[in-house]
């Protein structure tokens, strides 16, 4: 015990006769405060645009249980007049998962539900005034497939 009181006691002493070092600006500031407010000096906080959604869900069937959270980032800037970027950033997390089908099954699906994905990359190009060009990159759900309130047309086709 007067071991480390000791060392304690001499780590504080030569701590307060330590002495932080100083080092002048040689140049002066080297800092560039010419950006006009960018970012980068590029980006231009003014066309970027941010909305958040949370969601959360409750599915119950003769084959088991599920809850799902889900919370999506959607991002757009604009570039110029004509083109806009945006993107969809999802962070899904089931906490609760049960099945008939088995233990092994339920843990699958929840590691597979669980995660965080791009769900959608879009760029939005203005060719003129009555036409534009669309790239678009979706990540959909498989439950989205067999939703039938949904709009992507797949379960029409094998009614």
């Amino acid at each position: 015990m007067k071991k480390i009181t000791l060392l304690l006691i001499s780590v504080f002493v030569l701590n307060c006769l330590s002495y932080a070092q100083f080092k002048r600006p040689e140049d002066g500031n080297k800092i560039n405060r010419n950006t006009n407010n960018l970012i980068l000096g590029i980006f231009n906080p003014k066309n970027f645009t941010m909305n958040h959604s949370f969601e959360v869900s409750m599915l119950s069937s003769q084959f088991g249980n599920v809850s799902l959270t889900s919370y999506i980032n959607s991002m757009n800037y604009k570039v110029t007049d004509r083109l806009n970027i945006s993107a969809d950033v999802k962070l899904q997390y089931a906490p609760y998962v049960s099945s008939s089908l088995g233990g092994a099954f339920a843990n699958n699906l929840q590691s597979d539900l669980n995660g965080l994905s791009l769900s959608r990359l879009a760029v939005d190009y203005k060719i003129s005034d009555n036409s534009y060009l669309k790239l678009e990159y979706r990540k959909l759900d498989d439950m989205s497939y067999f939703n039938p309130y949904n709009n992507y047309g797949y379960d029409r086709m094998f009614r």
